[in-house]
């Protein structure tokens, strides 16, 4: 595996640590006995002052899968893992909402559902079904 910089945020406290390409983002880690989740961050990028992106809590009325990673301005959406898009559920200029799907993401032999926090126009699309894709590529644009 490639190794390679990041800065993780662990307890609040940000560090510039080396790992090996985790299989997808954010990625969980062990801290003294504690597992805790590890957002990522560009190299160089000051840390933010909060999340990124709200984190969707179980329950909370929401269709099931995975959100879209969102950094800095909150206009790109990543994907969250590597895999294969299945279908692409949205098109330029659609408004979309908190909850909506982007596209159908198959990894590992299961399709998961990549949703959007939050609402806005769709200005570009970067993908297509039958394209592969890793943790972290484009996926929509938003206005």
């Amino acid at each position: 595996m490639v190794k390679r910089q990041i800065r993780v945020k662990v307890k609040d406290a940000w560090h510039t640590v080396e790992v090996e390409d985790p299989p997808h983002y954010p990625f969980q880690i062990v801290v003294d006995g504690e597992t805790i989740q590890v957002e990522v961050e560009a190299e160089g990028a000051p840390a933010p002052a909060k999340p990124s992106r709200p984190m969707p809590s179980p329950g909370a009325g929401r269709s099931v899968g995975l959100t879209g990673i969102t950094q800095e301005d909150e206009k790109i959406i990543r994907s969250p893992m590597p895999g294969r898009i299945v279908s692409v559920s949205v098109k330029v200029w659609d408004p979309v909402e908190p909850g909506k799907e982007i596209c159908i993401l198959e990894t590992m032999k299961m399709e998961q559902s990549i949703l959007l926090s939050h609402q806005g126009t769709v200005r570009a699309v970067f993908i297509s079904p039958g394209q592969n894709v890793a943790a972290g590529d484009p996926l929509i644009q938003l206005e």
